[in-house]
């Protein structure tokens, strides 16, 4: 099982994340050639792009997810429907889409607002939702290595394309969006021949009524959901927006967030990997994999909380490595907090797969959706007192939120049948980010005996519990 859980991990993380990770390359690079400006001007453009991509997909993603495994072989039929209905749906939100960026896209891109839409819309418009029908197929099918193959040619592309745009041409936060662009070009042209030609999976534009309803009945709840994403990552570039933050200030923000950002798809990639597992598990309806699902749990959150708070020790360093701009390395204090942050998932991952799984879809907002919420309240709160910086705060908290609420719904405590002791769990997600923040300025020395020890202790609990961990039957 876990070499199994590793090898898609790592096809996941090196795949369909390249052409983020490949910035990490890039930034000692790029960052001489990139102002505060460029970033705020490209934070504050993604704010408003994510507010409008939530409702894309309409929340077809749990169907696509539970048609394959529930309707053995009349899953793609199912999914021709479903993408038949995508297909109509993107005609007005195109329409919708073109014109909100038009309203919103900040002033100081001066004569580039045409362009930038193109850059933003077409390649959305022509290739999104076969981009996303081929991830998803290859992944709840477990063949990460397509994945990866299509992602590592894309992300490879994207390296260069950035490069040239900013460094050689000067662009600024234009090459950001023509990579993208071309990148999402490439991954089409690698889904287009399986998705159409081998699977068959054309869209039915001949939708009953009551399959429609049905459908949305199902979907819609989840775009909620879908929308915690945004509400946690992107919002609060938006509001700072609002609040009229300073773009310089809002770029300084973007750039710590960026780097802890790469922690969040690091988890995209393990959840990913792990997603189909905890399906399944669910899926036998037993005692024993109810277990089983809580040693998995347990294993990926301890592993998290090691990795997370080994990191943030270290923030300082890899952001003066990493970031070769005083101006922009300086905000290290606050990658410390996002990062942390992110060690919620597995937790996460246990509540909301057993939710998804028994399409208890409109439950998921009160997690997702209201630690969404908290943030964008407590950032109209805190960021006119205290400033930018206690936006990483909010969404720490909005992040735990996220992360533990779950355990306490009623249709998860129904239909669950052993503890997680999330409470122990949050106490102790809570104590390490105090710890690690009053560490963050002392002698390498220091930071790097405590590495030793913290990773000394999580191979102690490792060996102690391999066999429960290796006996997981997937």
């Amino acid at each position: 099982m876990l070499k199994k859980l590793f090898s898609h991990t790592i096809l996941y993380a090196l795949g369909p994340q390249i052409p983020k990770l490949a910035n990490i390359v890039l930034l000692p690079i790029i960052t001489q050639h990139l102002t505060a400006l460029d970033y705020g001007v490209y934070g504050t453009i993604m704010a408003y792009n994510g507010l409008l991509l939530g409702v894309k997909s309409l929340g077809f993603d749990v169907l696509l997810v539970n048609a394959f495994f529930k309707k053995n072989n009349r899953w793609k039929l199912y999914w021709k429907r479903y993408s038949g209905i995508l297909y109509i749906w993107q005609q007005l939100f195109t329409l919708l889409y073109i014109f909100i960026l038009y309203l919103i896209i900040p002033k100081e891109v001066g004569g580039n607002k045409i362009l930038l839409i193109a850059l933003i819309v077409v390649p959305n418009y022509l290739f999104s939702i076969v981009n996303a029908l081929g991830g998803r197929y290859f992944q709840i099918a477990q063949k990460p290595q397509r994945i990866f193959i299509t992602t590592a040619l894309s992300g490879t592309l994207t390296i260069f394309v950035n490069y040239y745009c900013i460094v050689i041409l000067k662009l600024g936060y234009l090459g950001w969006y023509y990579s993208a662009a071309i990148g999402a070009f490439v991954m089409f042209c690698s889904y287009a021949w399986p998705i159409w030609g081998q699977l068959k999976l054309l869209p039915h534009f001949k939708i009953k009524k009551t399959f429609l309803k049905e459908a949305l009945r199902v979907a819609l709840p989840t775009v909620p959901h879908n929308y915690s994403a945004y509400l946690l990552n992107s919002s609060d570039r938006l509001i700072m927006d609002q609040l009229n933050v300073s773009i310089n200030n809002i770029g300084k923000y973007n750039m710590a967030y960026v780097i802890g950002n790469y922690f969040e798809i690091f988890g995209t990639a393990v959840g990913m990997a792990v997603g189909p597992y905890y399906t399944k598990l669910f899926s036998k309806e037993t005692i024993k994999t109810e277990y089983q699902v809580r040693t998995l749990t347990y294993f990926l959150q301890t592993g998290f909380l090691v990795l997370c708070f080994t990191a943030a020790l270290w923030a300082k360093e890899i952001f003066q490595f990493l970031i070769r701009n005083q101006e922009l390395s300086s905000v290290y204090y606050i990658g410390v907090i996002i990062i942390m942050g992110y060690s919620y998932r597995p937790m996460y991952w246990a509540s909301l797969m057993k939710l998804m799984y028994l399409e208890k879809t409109n439950q998921l907002w009160k997690v997702s959706f209201i630690g969404g919420a908290i943030n964008i309240v407590l950032n109209l709160i805190f960021i006119p007192i205290y400033g930018f910086e206690a936006a990483a705060l909010t969404t720490l908290i909005s992040l735990l939120y996220i992360g533990f609420a779950g355990f306490f719904l009623k249709d998860f405590k129904e239909n669950n049948q052993v503890n997680y002791y999330p409470i122990l769990w949050l106490f102790a997600i809570l104590l390490s980010t105090v710890v690690v923040f009053l560490l963050k300025d002392i002698d390498i020395i220091y930071k790097l005996y405590i590495s030793i020890g913290v990773m000394g202790l999580f191979i102690i609990y490792f060996i102690k519990n391999k066999k429960k961990i290796t006996n997981i039957q997937l």
